[in-house]
This record gives C-alpha cells, sequence and structure tokens, in this order.
C-alpha cells in the first residue's frame, strides 16, 4: 500500500523529477523509458495522422478551388509562420517493428530528440511537444501480482455464492409447510424431511459464513471437504450440505515438486478454454508467462510461471517471446488446424479483443492484406508445431475440434497427463462432469464466449485461389498429416464435423530418456535465440489500421458511424442548436400580444439553460471519470460535491504544471492543503 501510494503521488511530477525520484529510491529506470518511449510513438502516429487529414483535406479543398478559379497560392517559405503540431509533417510513417502483445496491441519504437536548452521535444519531423506533455508521461502504480488477482476473484466468488444461497433460501421458503403430528406425538415423514433439510441448510450455512478464517484458508478447507465428500458418495453416504456451485468455487495455488507442464499453442487455438476446464477441475489456479487482457475473464495467473505457485502454464513460444524464462518439464501441446486459427487471429489483431470481429465493411477493406498475411502466418504455424515435436520431452498432443466435442475425454487425458496420475479416479470424473453439466452449453465453458465455437467456419473467407495455395504446400500437408488433420484437405468445410478424434482423444509421445535415472531434460522458455516469428512474418498492425482509418476514431463503417452518432446524442452537444430553433421557432409564430412574446421566449431561454446546465453536469461528469480510468491521477470519492471535484481537479493540474519545482513532500503537502481549503470553501 505504502509503494501504490508513493507512485501514485509521482504521477504528479514532470519527467525530469521522476527520473530523480527512481534515482534517490534506487529503483530501476528501464521499465519507465520503455513505456514512455512506446507513449511518444503513439502520440506520434496520431499527430501525424492529423496533419495528413489536414493536408488531405487542404488537397481536396484546392482542387475544388482550382476548379472554380479561386484557388488560393500557398504561402511561400519565407511568409510562413513557424510549424505548429498541426501543421507540416511527413506523408510517410514509419511503423518500425511492431512487437505484438497478448492482446492484440503493437508497439514499435520512435527517436525522440530533446531540443536543448528548451522544454520541447522533437518525436517526428515537424511534430514538437512538450517534455513533460501528460500524453507521454506513463502512469505509475505498483505491479499488480498474480496474488492480489486471485484474493479479488475470490472475493466476487465468495459474495456470488452468498447472493446465491440467499435466493435459494428464498425459494424454499415459498414451499415450506408446516405438518401437525400425529397422536402419538411422533413425527410424520414430512416432517423428517423437513427437519433433515433445515440441518443440511444449516451446515451449508456453516460452510458459507465461515468465522476467524482467512479465504485462502477457506480454500484450503473447502478442498479438504471435496476429498471427504466424495469418499463418503463411495461409501453410499449422502452429501451432508449442498455443494456450492462449480463458477462460484474458490481458486488456490499449489506448487509443483518438479519444473512446471506447459500449455503451448498457436494463437486462437483454444488454450483459455483449456485452462478454465482445468481450474474449474482442479480448483487450481494456471500460469502464462504474459500479461494480457485475460485477467478480467477470471484467469488471473498472469505472468506467473514459478513452480511455487503454479502447476501449469500456458505460452504461445516460439511464436513469440514471453516473459520470464522458465523451465518447463512436460508439454502439452494443443493444436487447432490452421485455417480456423489464423482467421481468429486475425481478428484478435485487428481489433485487440478475445471476443470481437470485424465488421462486414472493414473484411472488405482487408481483401488486399487478407492473402500476404495468411502466407506469413501459415509458414509461422508450420514451424511452431514442427519445434515442439522435435522436443525431447514427454508431450501430449490434443486437438481444439476434439475437445469443444468431447472435452470430458479430453480432459481426463490433460490432468492424467500433467498430475502423472496412472490411473484417473472417480473424484476428476465427477469434477469435470459436474462442470461440463453446470455449464450445459460448450460456450460457457470457457472464460469468455468465443467468436463462432465452430469448424471449418472460417472457410469462407478463403478465396479459391487461396485455399489452392495453401492445399499444394507439400510442409504444411507433411505437418497436418503428423496432427492428424489430413482429411480436412479432402473434405469439403461443412463435413469437417465429423472429423474423427484421436485415438483415445490424445497421442502421448514419450521422451528418449524416460526410464533414466541420471538424464531428464528440460525446455526452456521464453529463449529469444529460438523464436520461429521473423521480422519477414511480422504484420505491421498499426501501420494497417492506419490505412484503413480504424485509429483515433476515423472508422467509417455502419457500425462505428452508429457508435458515434449514439455518443453525441448521449453528450448533449446539439443542446444549443436545438435550443436556438426554438427561440427561433418562437419568435416567428405571432404572439396574441406582447407580454405573451416575452414570456415566449423566457421560457424558451429558461429551458435553454436549464438543458445547457445538466449537460455540462453530464459532461463534466463523464470528463472526470475518464481521466480518472486513462490517467489514475483524480481519485474521486463518491460521496465529495461535483464542484469540489472541479475545484480539485483544476488545483491538480495548477500543480503538475510546477511540479518540478517541489521536491515529493512539499507537492504532497501542497496537494493535501489545497484539498483542504476547496473543501471547507465548499461547506
Amino acid at each position: 500500500m505504502k509503494q501504490h501510494l508513493l507512485l501514485n503521488s509521482l504521477n504528479y511530477l514532470d519527467d525530469e523529477s521522476r527520473k530523480n525520484s527512481f534515482l534517490v529510491m534506487g529503483w530501476p529506470r528501464d521499465n519507465y523509458l520503455r513505456r514512455r518511449a512506446a507513449l511518444i510513438e503513439s502520440v506520434a502516429n496520431q499527430e501525424k495522422m492529423k496533419l495528413e487529414k489536414v493536408k488531405q483535406d487542404a488537397r481536396v479543398e484546392g482542387e475544388g478551388g482550382g476548379a472554380n478559379g479561386a484557388a488560393e497560392a500557398p504561402k511561400s517559405d519565407e511568409n510562413r509562420e513557424p510549424a505548429t503540431v498541426a501543421e507540416e509533417v511527413d506523408d510517410t510513417v514509419v511503423p518500425g517493428e511492431d512487437k505484438i502483445n497478448d492482446d492484440g496491441s503493437s508497439s514499435g519504437a520512435v527517436d525522440a530528440t530533446s531540443n536543448a536548452g528548451t522544454d520541447l521535444l522533437t518525436i517526428a519531423d515537424g511534430v514538437t511537444i512538450s517534455k513533460d506533455d501528460p500524453r507521454i508521461l506513463p502512469l505509475l502504480s505498483a505491479p499488480i501480482d498474480a496474488e492480489t488477482l486471485l484474493a479479488r476473484l475470490n472475493n466476487r466468488r465468495l459474495y456470488a455464492r452468498i447472493l446465491h444461497y440467499k435466493r435459494e433460501q428464498r425459494k424454499k421458503a415459498g414451499h415450506i409447510h408446516v405438518t401437525d403430528l400425529d397422536g402419538y406425538g411422533s413425527a410424520k415423514e414430512d416432517d423428517y424431511k423437513t427437519v433433515q433439510q433445515a440441518l443440511k441448510d444449516q451446515r451449508t450455512a456453516d460452510r458459507l459464513y465461515r468465522k476467524n478464517v482467512t479465504i485462502e484458508e477457506m480454500a484450503d478447507l473447502e478442498w479438504d471437504e471435496l476429498l471427504e465428500l466424495a469418499n463418503m458418495r463411495l461409501r453410499g453416504g449422502e452429501d451432508p450440505y449442498y455443494p456450492v456451485p462449480t463458477q462460484h468455487e474458490l481458486l488456490l495455488f499449489s506448487q509443483c515438486p518438479r519444473e512446471v507442464g506447459v500449455l503451448a499453442s498457436y494463437p486462437r487455438s483454444g488454450n483459455s478454454l483449456m485452462r478454465t476446464l482445468y481450474e474449474h477441475t482442479t480448483l487450481r489456479v494456471t500460469g502464462s508467462d504474459m500479461q494480457g487482457g485475460l485477467a478480467k475473464h477470471d484467469l488471473v495467473g498472469e505472468c506467473a510461471v514459478d513452480a511455487n505457485f503454479v502447476q501449469f502454464v500456458k505460452t504461445h513460444f516460439p511464436e513469440r517471446q514471453g516473459n520470464p524464462q522458465f523451465r518447463a518439464s512436460r508439454v502439452v501441446l494443443l493444436v487447432r488446424n490452421p485455417f480456423d486459427a489464423i482467421e481468429s487471429y486475425f481478428n484478435l489483431m485487428m481489433t485487440g479483443k478475445h471476443t470481437d470481429t470485424i465488421t462486414p465493411e472493414i473484411r472488405e477493406k482487408t481483401v488486399k492484406y487478407w492473402e500476404e498475411y495468411v502466407l506469413k502466418e501459415i509458414k509461422v504455424w508450420k514451424l511452431f508445431h514442427t519445434w515442439w515435436l522435435d522436443q525431447d520431452v514427454p508431450l501430449l498432443l490434443i486437438r481444439y475440434e476434439d475437445l469443444v466435442r468431447w472435452p470430458d475425454k479430453v480432459m481426463g487425458r490433460v490432468l492424467q497427463f500433467v498430475l502423472e496420475i496412472k490411473k484417473m479416479h472417480t473424484f476428476f470424473d465427477e469434477r469435470i462432469s459436474r462442470w461440463i453439466s453446470d455449464q450445459q452449453e460448450i460456450e460457457r465453458l470457457g472464460s469468455y464466449k468465443p467468436r463462432s465455437g465452430g469448424i471449418g467456419k472460417s472457410l469462407s473467407k478463403y478465396s479459391p485461389e487461396l485455399l489452392s495455395k495453401l492445399k499444394a504446400d507439400n510442409e504444411l500437408r507433411k505437418v497436418m498429416g503428423y496432427l492428424e488433420y489430413t482429411e480436412l484437405l479432402e473434405k469439403s468445410p461443412d463435413q469437417w464435423d465429423t472429423l474423427k478424434p484421436l485415438d483415445d482423444y490424445a497421442h502421448e509421445h514419450s521422451a528418449t530418456w524416460e526410464g533414466s535415472t541420471t538424464v531428464r531434460k528440460v525446455v526452456l522458455c521464453n529463449d529469444p535465440g529460438r523464436l520461429v516469428r521473423t521480422k519477414e512474418e511480422n504484420t505491421p498492425w498499426q501501420q494497417i489500421k492506419k490505412d484503413l482509418g480504424l485509429l483515433g476514431g476515423d472508422c467509417n463503417c455502419a457500425k462505428c458511424k452508429a457508435e458515434r452518432e449514439l455518443k453525441k446524442k448521449a453528450s448533449g452537444n446539439n443542446v444549443s442548436e436545438e435550443a436556438s430553433e426554438k427561440k427561433a421557432a418562437v419568435a416567428l409564430s405571432p404572439p396574441e400580444n406582447e407580454e405573451d412574446k416575452r414570456n415566449s421566449l423566457n421560457k424558451v431561454t429558461v429551458n435553454a439553460v436549464e438543458t445547457q446546465t445538466e449537460t455540462d453536469v453530464n459532461d463534466s461528469t463523464v470528463d472526470i471519470k475518464n481521466k480518472k480510468e486513462n490517467r489514475g491521477m483524480n481519485q474521486m470519492s463518491p460521496h465529495e460535491p461535483l464542484h469540489v471535484t472541479n475545484k480539485r481537479e483544476k488545483k491538480q493540474r495548477e500543480l503538475f504544471e510546477f511540479a518540478g519545482k517541489f521536491n515529493l513532500n512539499t507537492l504532497t503537502k501542497a496537494i493535501n492543503t489545497e484539498w483542504d481549503e476547496n473543501f471547507k470553501a465548499s461547506n
């Protein structure tokens, strides 16, 4: 908490003061400088696009004026005013080398040059901004580790299960009826059932409202109770309490007695679905070697690869390099046919989200990029799977197509392999069956709803010529033969659902050293020298989005236009125009007398002022919310009056401009003093 508050205070400082603070605290600055460089690149691209749009509009106006014989001559260099951010920029944007992140975003390198003797920073040709522009100052905050994410998830699940229990109790209350005793004073059969029901409810409540235990201790107790309950069922006993719904069960970290097992897959091949099934079956958190956007989908093991925390770690290596490096003792290779995987990956990179699909309008615009992208990715897909098949470690090959059709069979093989269980027991079989039955549909098994969930549905996006090229690729046919996808090349897409499963739903490959007591090999993951995606296979996603007008809210598809129109209406930008129209209409209509005329005009003016005031308040609220989310600087209390918050923001902006002149203690004291004065003044 202290570190979080300290870093939050540093957000009020300028760039130079931040660096000096890092030096005093003994903190490394590498990560801060990398993030600042990425922000500079983003701002540079935005400014360039704005200038290009201005120049394009000027050319269009010039062409129109030339046609009418009234085109203005351009200013000479001698008479031109000094260039500003909104003027003169090179028409071409050099994106640099795109670095692909897990959520589809990309970052590159932009050279920023500091102007000696000034507070300006040249981030591109003709583009100069202030060194302390808030847009290029990274937000400082303490990193959220996997333990914190797990604590938050378990708190949410505990709250959800209590609500679920209370709802069930209210339902039962409507069916409870009291029966009379018989003449001898003994309870009837219905009374006995009622008593047993009451005892079961009480035991369930005792499990929900435990006292003097932490949530972590509660999760341990519940796991032990699940094992005891399984043994009781084997002996023919009844459940002494109602089970917790699977989606509300608490998760745990668990140590691995050896190097972790790894879940390796090409992107968009079903690793999130597999991780969710594993977590709900074993109640153990799965790790990941990258910080993506899956924490919001309840996959909280981001950047957790240590064997002291997790047993099973997701990776896309060697397709990309995650962080940090770690060793894996066994591999679950999850594969998906290249046609569906590559098309799904295209959607991810274009939308930046795991669940969104590009619109038909954008799909038409991307036709010229599609074939080049597919030919690049098919090479990466082949090299990725070949690399893993060549590793001399125990490997279990499973397919996405089998996982979505027979999740219980495939999951049983995965648990047996990862946990090194010689024979599956009834306990895990029941866990898998219960989770699948609770979710009912395969689309609900994963952490988020997939785009299609079908097999072969993406083939309509491939032209006949492109499909012919892919089917003629002998290397592709060879790799698909290893993965038993050969029949997909011969069948029509509507028959892909009849794809035969792998023998026993998985293929297990033994290592050459298995059985030896002296030799034991592992795989070093995230070794930068072994990546299969080179610069030639990188797709410049930022450049493509820029060319299509998808950056900076410039997309002109029907969906984006509709969203912009809704936002415009919600913000109330047209209030002044409506008020003017009403005022004009009243002025043009002949009133009965001068008094009625004055009353009508005053009424319209009052309504316009009230509406405009309400709009200003709404705009201020939205602006405050956006600033809080994007910059993290305005920690507004829900109990603070709006006008007080606006004053506080104004003072914070003023302090931010002069933050370099204060040390940390002075700055914090000044902020607190200004806030106290504003709060007292408001009261």
